[in-house]
C-alpha cells in the first residue's frame, strides 16, 4: 500500500480548512483506430491502463460511500482467503514465530486485518475529509506533539504498516503541513488515485528518491512535519543491520541522519482499528534521541517500532518481509546488539 506514512500533481491552500477530495480527470489515450489493429492483437497500453484507471476510481467511490463497518467486513472476506495460499501461510506463520507472537496473535485475524487495511486504505482515497476525520475516535500523546511544534521545530513521524495507518496522515494534516514519503506504485495506473488521496489538506507526498529526501530535508529546516515508513527495508548501502524481534533486519538510517542533522524532533505513530468499524485509534510517542553509533539507532528505531506494534498486534502487515535481504548488501556481518530499555 506503499506505500511507511504515487502522478497527479495537486496542491491545497495551505490552511486546515476541510474540503473533499480532488477529483481525478484521466486523460484520454491515444487510440488506435479499430481498422489499423490486427484481429487478435492486444489493445494498445495506452487504453488499458486508461481503463483499469477509471475502473480503479469507480471501485474506491463505491467502498468510500459505504460504511466503515462494512467496508471493514469486505475487507476480512478478502483476507480470509490469503490463506488458501500456502506460501502465505508460511511467511505469516514465520514472522509471527520470529516475533513470538505466534501463541498470542491468531492468523486469521492477521490475514482479516492484512484485507482490511488494502479495502479501507483503497475507500479512504476517496473519503471526504471530514468523514475520514470524524472516524479518529481517540487520540493519545497529541499535546506533546503540539508541544513540540511550539517549539519551532520539525517533527519526524514515523508510522509502521500497522492498521489502516494513513488515517494518521489525514489527522496530521487536518492540523498542520507535512511533506510524507511514499513509494510509487508497482502499477502505474493506479498512482493518480493514491496521489490524489494522499495529497490533501495540507499534505504533500514526495517519492522515495533523492529528490524526496531534498524535499524532506527543506521541510525539516522550515520547521515542518514530515512523515516516513520507518518498517520498509532501505536500498543497498542505505541502512545497517540491527535486531528487530531479536533477528537481523537491514534498517534505514535516513531518519536518524535527518534528526541529527536538523535537531527535528521524532514522533512515532501507532494506530489501531477498533472493533466492529467503530473507527480508528491513534497513539503519538516522542522519542528520546537517537544514539551516535549508527547500529544503536537504528536497533533503537526498531525498538519504537515494536512498541508500535505491540499497540494493536493483530493489525500488523505480517506479510511484509522485514528480513530479506537487499541486493549487493554486506550480510557477513549482521549487528548484534543489546539495548538498555
Amino acid at each position: 500500500m506503499n506505500a511507511v506514512f504515487a502522478h497527479i500533481h495537486y496542491r491545497w491552500p495551505a490552511s486546515s480548512r476541510i474540503t473533499q477530495p480532488p477529483t481525478l480527470r484521466i486523460l484520454a489515450s491515444s487510440r488506435v483506430p479499430a481498422a489499423e489493429r490486427q484481429p487478435g492483437s492486444p489493445l494498445p497500453p495506452q487504453i488499458v491502463s486508461s481503463f483499469l484507471a477509471k475502473l480503479s476510481i469507480r471501485i474506491a467511490s463505491w467502498l468510500a460511500a459505504q460504511p466503515l463497518a462494512r467496508q471493514s467486513s469486505i475487507g476480512a472476506w478478502f483476507g480470509r482467503k490469503i490463506l488458501w495460499s500456502s506460501r502465505m501461510r508460511e511467511r505469516l506463520e514465520s514472522n509471527l514465530a520470529i516475533a513470538k507472537l505466534s501463541d498470542r496473535v491468531p492468523l486469521r485475524l492477521v490475514a482479516e486485518s492484512m484485507g482490511q487495511l488494502a479495502i479501507e486504505t483503497i475507500a479512504l482515497w476517496r473519503t471526504p475529509d471530514r468523514i475520514a476525520l470524524a472516524r479518529v475516535r481517540s487520540v493519545e500523546g497529541w499535546d506533546d506533539v503540539l508541544t513540540q511544534r511550539k517549539a519551532s521545530r520539525g517533527i519526524i513521524f514515523l508510522s509502521s504498516h500497522l492498521s489502516t495507518f494513513e488515517i494518521a496522515s489525514l489527522y496530521i494534516g487536518s492540523q498542520m503541513p507535512m511533506t510524507a514519503m511514499f513509494r510509487p506504485p508497482r502499477l502505474a495506473w493506479a498512482e493518480p488515485m493514491m496521489r490524489a488521496g494522499r495529497d490533501r489538506m495540507q499534505i504533500k507526498s514526495v517519492p522515495a528518491d533523492v529528490s524526496g529526501v531534498r524535499a524532506m530535508l527543506k521541510a525539516l529546516r522550515r520547521g515542518e512535519p514530515i512523515g516516513v515508513l520507518p518498517d520498509q527495508v532501505p536500498s543497498s548501502g542505505e541502512g545497517v543491520w540491527a535486531p528487530f524481534f531479536g533477528r537481523p533486519a537491514y534498517t534505514m538510517t535516513l531518519v536518524q541522519k535527518l534528526a541529527r542533522t536538523t535537531e527535528a524532533a521524532v514522533v512515532m505513530i501507532a494506530c489501531k482499528r477498533l472493533a466492529d468499524g467503530r473507527g480508528y485509534a491513534l497513539r503519538f510517542e516522542v522519542l528520546p534521541s537517537f544514539s551516535s553509533a549508527t547500529e544503536v539507532a537504528a536497533a533503537e528505531l526498531n525498538a519504537a517500532v515494536e512498541r508500535a506494534i505491540e499497540y494493536a498486534p493483530t493489525q500488523y502487515l505480517w506479510s511484509y518481509n522485514r528480513f530479506k535481504v537487499p541486493p549487493a548488501s554486506n550480510t557477513s556481518t549482521p549487528a548484534t546488539i543489546v539495548l538498555d530499555r
